[in-house]
């Protein structure tokens, strides 16, 4: 008997399977693209009935349009060519000062001084105070000029939002965003400046940045770029002018240590520093930092620098202060740690009055110090501990000197500095020990960019080699 196969269903199978592999697919995509349709019909509805986004750029524009008159791109010249100190800074008053970091016009000629309009001006060094890194020029031109406005007398939080202005790699009154990541930061390194309390941010900021404004939302300056910590030196510690680049954390000068010393040099052309007498920080304990945090009797948490000693008959004494005090306030201002008591204090000229609270025995007191003048070795020392960093070598008293302990900077090689010498002149004057050594160079004014001339011998003994070396910062 003969069989008959009927392929008709089977043949029906495949031809749902054909369809299922090219129809479904393409409904699928159909369907990922409605939805995706109706997903931004519905955002951009969302966007037209919300315009946050758009009022804080519309914000961001009106800062960057009230701040970038009030800025400057600067450059200098020695010998009629560019240096590699271009910076940025911003307009003081309507006489025409400008404040930038000392470092930007440190041992320069010729200043230049551009507008935002392109205008280009001359500009004269009227002063600088290398330990806060501040100057001060005065235009050579006729205005108008549109002072920055200031935020005189607020107290930052962190979280704030900040923007900074400058030049970062020579992109002129360039405008980046960030937060006041901390307050009251110390310098990383010995060396670096000991008479100010840096402002830590997120802003990028870059090598040209220095000497811009650091402004908050209202578009008022709040302080003053200075330097930036990178990967490369990745210890806290500030990095130059012309190495590096952002890496989250940059610093800045706050308000109120500009202030008072772009005073000084406009009034003075110069700066003196003021001394309280006291001493804070166990000396026989290098851990001890003198920070103290503690709970008051109504419940507040106090904070504040603890005073270890006070020099008897000295300003702090003769007020009414004791050793043991916490000092919790200058001026208005809180005192968050070492450096930023001793910005507070060294920032007025002696005979000025600081305006001093302290917590002693579980109560708050006030005070009003009047300032005396800080020692010259106190001073020097300070200088000391500056220009040891940038040189990049350590020093010893010695009997017959000072000695090179160590070395390991460009700059002291350069010099021709080796461990082992003993220096004992310093511009032809004789130094017996580190502060003289410290004091002659602070009289020579090597920490503002002078060069130096050091008689040195190759050795401990009396009839060793001598020769004459060179330092120079500048370079």
């Amino acid at each position: 008997m003969r069989r008959f196969v009927s392929y008709g269903p089977g043949f029906v199978v495949l031809l749902a399977c054909v369809v299922s592999l090219l129809v479904v697919p393409r409904l699928m995509r159909m369907h990922a693209v409605e939805t995706t349709r109706a997903r931004i019909t519905l955002a951009q509805h969302q966007i037209g009935q919300d315009d946050i986004l758009a009022r804080i750029d519309r914000a961001t524009a009106a800062i960057a349009d009230a701040v970038e008159p009030s800025v400057v791109h600067i450059e200098t010249t020695v010998g009629g060519r560019r240096t590699l100190s271009s910076g940025a800074g911003w307009i003081l008053d309507t006489e025409g000062h400008v404040v930038t970091n000392a470092h930007v016009v440190r041992n320069t000629g010729n200043i230049s001084v551009e507008f935002y309009d392109g205008r280009v001006c001359r500009a004269e060094l009227i002063g600088t105070d290398p330990f806060t890194d501040i100057a001060v020029l005065e235009l050579e031109c006729d205005g108008p000029f549109f002072p920055v406005a200031r935020a005189d007398g607020r107290v930052l939080r962190k979280g704030e939002r900040v923007f900074a202005f400058g030049s970062p790699f020579g992109f002129k009154f360039s405008m980046s965003e960030g937060i006041v990541s901390g307050l009251g930061r110390e310098p990383g390194t010995p060396g670096e400046n000991s008479f100010t309390n840096y402002i830590q941010t997120d802003a990028a900021v870059n090598p040209g940045n220095s000497g811009g404004p650091l402004v908050d939302v209202a578009g008022e300056l709040i302080g003053m770029n200075v330097a930036i910590a990178t990967a490369r030196n990745n210890g806290g510690a500030l990095d130059d002018e012309d190495s590096g680049d952002s890496a989250g954390i940059s610093f800045a000068i706050p308000l109120g240590t500009i202030v008072p010393i772009v005073n000084q040099i406009i009034e003075h052309g110069s700066v003196e520093r003021g001394f309280m007498g006291i001493s804070f920080g166990n000396p026989n304990n290098r851990s001890d930092d003198a920070v103290r945090r503690f709970t008051s009797m109504d419940g507040r948490l106090i904070s504040g620098i603890q005073v270890f000693g006070v020099t008897e008959d000295g300003p702090s004494a003769r007020a009414g202060m004791q050793a043991g005090d916490v000092i919790t306030n200058i001026d208005g201002y809180p005192v968050l740690g070492q450096s930023a008591l001793r910005t507070l204090i060294s920032s007025k000229r002696p005979g000025e009055d600081l305006d001093v609270r302290v917590y002693r025995d579980g109560e708050s007191e006030a005070f009003k110090v009047t300032l005396a003048r800080m020692p010259q070795e106190t001073l020097a020392g300070v200088a000391g501990q500056r220009i040891e960093g940038e040189l990049g070598a350590r020093f010893m008293t010695v009997e017959s000197g000072v000695m090179v302990r160590w070395v390991w900077g460009e700059r002291a090689i350069e010099a021709g500095l080796e461990q082992g010498q003993v220096i004992e002149r310093v511009e032809g004057e004789r130094v017996r020990n580190q502060s003289e050594f410290y004091a002659r160079l602070l009289d020579a004014r090597v920490h503002e960019g002078q060069p130096a001339r050091l008689t040195v011998r190759t050795g401990p003994e009396d009839d060793a080699p001598r020769q004459e070396l060179t330092i120079d910062l500048s370079r």
